[in-house]
């Protein structure tokens, strides 16, 4: 991750499992807007 991101260690690591697993997942993100959703999975995925 390039930028840390503060306050968010438990949908990181949940998140992470999700990416890492083996098996399909599904994950919804939601939450109100300019909260920092789209911020968040870019970062996981090291796109920003």
């Amino acid at each position: 991750m390039q930028q840390n991101i503060i306050g968010r260690k438990r949908e990181i690591n949940l998140l992470e499992n999700c990416i890492n697993s083996n098996k399909s997942e599904f994950v919804a993100i939601y939450g109100r807007r300019r909260i920092g959703k789209t911020h968040l999975v870019k970062q996981l995925l090291g796109k920003s």
